[in-house]
């Protein structure tokens, strides 16, 4: 079956919510992205991804849903090692969202007004970074604490990147974090994925969104409409190729335990959204009340 064939034999402009160019942008990456299944090179997950794609193209051939699927194919695309196609699609990706991580930290700086306060970021995002950004440009103090997991690359980074910035911060892991209960204003955690009901977090998420709800600490999540994977308009199998993930090395909890005993080990886990106070977006602040009913209408079909 010509998948490409079929794809444009449905391909009825009356249908499309969005630009033509649009449209015409997403005809180029199908066809770039379906030359990749004869390179052997690619990564096995790459090619599932690719395969998903051209079962989804079968049941539901309209512009909204690729794009929808493309969108969070390239966000969990690791560009390490890719082919160029991949590259020249993920660049054209990024610059359509350049900034967007200072518009969701403005967003951010409105809702919570953070002049003399404390924020606990669990996680690290680009978000992050801005929102400190912003508070030094309006000359407004913040002081942050960065919680650390084990082997936290990232965090440890996104530290030294705000003690650069001269933003006062102190470092705690998960089990030191009630100790400082009483300086945290507002928690901010990131978000690989937001549906309808629950998110995709940082594993540990759960447990602190829970401690600093009962401790009447806003908990609030940084994001982008990137982010929004609403499961209404994917077939059920595409999902989970987005939501499924592989553990973390089991040694990094027992390294000499005993054969065969399971050990649980991940690095993401989803939180229901009714623990969270704010989710910020790019465009405004959600409760998860509303962004609950603005799922659907935040989805967008120019992602590309």
């Amino acid at each position: 079956m010509d998948i490409i064939k079929l794809f444009k034999d449905n391909f009825n402009l009356d249908n499309i919510r969005g630009q033509v160019t649009s449209a015409r942008k997403t005809m180029q990456i199908l066809e770039a992205l379906f030359s990749l299944l004869q390179d052997s090179k690619i990564s096995a997950s790459v090619r599932e991804m690719i395969n998903n794609l051209k079962s989804l193209i079968i049941d539901q051939p309209n512009i909204v849903t690729i794009n929808h699927y493309l969108n969070h194919f390239l966000l969990k695309l690791n560009p390490e090692n890719q082919p160029i196609v991949l590259k020249e699609i993920l660049e054209v990706f990024q610059e359509r969202w350049k900034n967007v991580d200072r518009k969701t930290a403005e967003v951010f700086y409105q809702q919570y007004e953070p002049d003399g306060k404390t924020i606990l970021f669990f996680g690290a995002e680009k978000t992050m970074e801005s929102i400190a950004d912003i508070c030094l440009v309006n000359q407004k103090k913040i002081k942050v604490i960065q919680l650390l997991s084990r082997n936290d690359v990232a965090g440890k980074e996104q530290v030294n990147a705000l003690l650069e910035k001269q933003i006062p911060v102190q470092v705690a892991d998960m089990h030191n974090i009630a100790r400082l209960r009483s300086q945290i204003d507002v928690l901010v955690l990131t978000a690989d994925i937001i549906m309808h009901e629950s998110f995709i977090t940082k594993t540990g998420g759960h447990l602190l969104a829970l401690w600093a709800k009962t401790s009447g600490i806003p908990v609030v999540v940084v994001a982008d409409s990137r982010k929004i994977l609403n499961k209404k308009i994917l077939p059920a199998r595409v999902i989970g190729s987005f939501i499924n993930e592989n553990p973390r090395n089991p040694a990094e909890i027992w390294a000499d335990a005993p054969s065969g005993m399971p050990i649980v080990n991940y690095y993401l886990e989803e939180v229901p959204n009714d623990v969270v106070s704010h989710f910020i977006l790019e465009q405004k602040a959600y409760t998860p009340q509303d962004l609950s009913i603005e799922v659907d209408k935040i989805l967008v079909s120019k992602f590309i």
